[in-house]
């Protein structure tokens, strides 16, 4: 299954033997005495593969600076489907529908599209693992304490800042340089429960010729357990301005929020088109009571 960004989107995200093991203890576990240490082992779990991964439905609902999105999502064994069901907490137009209806059947009736589709999405999951993989050389990490936090339980709480020693492997990495932030991390799962982060100073890539990222750009990415111990992004925010190509304006602002994950057996595209259907239908009848 594959999310936008971060989240899901920002975000690849995955432990060794002992952390592991550490999982299935009652007790609080003892910490390592480098905080590093424990970053590394949970990123390693965060990377781990997951073969048995189930499909679900969801939803997303994505604030942008003009009106606000409700998705339904449904995964397939060949990508994620997406249907826009809502458009600022009122169901689609006659039109509107219509076009979702046109845009949704191209993906069907065109096996093409949805393998171009499918390769956007791989090639941001194989983006994000690189990013996520990075982490623990990219940054200092100090311990900042412990607290119960919901929806997870006890989080270990970490400051980072950038490691002075870190040799970027890629593009994507050279924003590390100019990052700084938290991170929280779920003892009980050893997984990556919260990140916040803030470009402290400006981010050159490809020496002033590609860009770069403003001074005081964030983001935020959680994910949590759906069911039993499966992970699943929940909420990503990200507020970026920066330049493109020297000339051209960036400007990111979205706040985007993952939920109601439900198991679904597998499906095929036809058969996850008129689910989207019969959902967005419900929706739509909710929506106007």
């Amino acid at each position: 299954m594959s999310h936008p960004p971060l989240i899901r989107k920002l975000l690849g995200v995955s432990v060794l033997a002992s952390a592991l093991a550490w999982a299935g203890q009652t007790s609080k576990p003892a910490l390592p005495r480098d905080p590093g240490e424990l970053v590394r082992k949970t990123i390693a779990n965060e990377l781990k593969p997951e073969p048995d991964k189930p499909f679900y439905e969801f939803k997303v609902i994505r604030k942008l600076p003009e009106r606000t999105e409700v998705k339904q999502m449904v995964d397939t064994p060949v990508g994620t489907l997406g249907r826009l069901v809502l458009i600022n907490g009122k169901p689609l137009t006659p039109e509107q529908r219509a076009r979702e209806d046109a845009r949704l059947q191209r993906l069907v009736n065109d096996p093409s599209q949805m393998a171009a589709k499918r390769k956007q999405q791989q090639d941001d999951e194989d983006r994000m693992r690189d990013m996520v993989k990075a982490m623990p050389d990219a940054f200092l990490y100090e311990y900042a304490g412990t607290e119960k936090k919901e929806p997870w339980g006890e989080v270990v709480i970490l400051k980072f800042k950038p490691n002075p020693d870190f040799n970027p492997p890629n593009q994507e990495t050279k924003v590390y340089r100019g990052m700084e932030g938290e991170m929280w991390i779920d003892l009980a799962d050893m997984r990556l429960a919260r990140i916040e982060a803030t470009i402290f100073r400006e981010v050159v890539f490809g020496w002033g010729i590609l860009g770069h990222l403003d001074q005081g750009g964030k983001f935020v990415v959680e994910q949590k357990p759906v069911s039993g111990r499966q992970w699943e992004p929940s909420h990503m925010v990200l507020s970026f301005t920066g330049k493109v190509l020297v000339f051209k304006t960036l400007k990111i602002r979205q706040d985007e929020t993952v939920t109601d994950y439900r198991p679904v057996g597998e499906m095929n595209l036809a058969q996850a088109l008129e689910f989207l259907k019969k959902q967005e239908k419900e929706v739509a009848q909710n929506a106007s009571k």
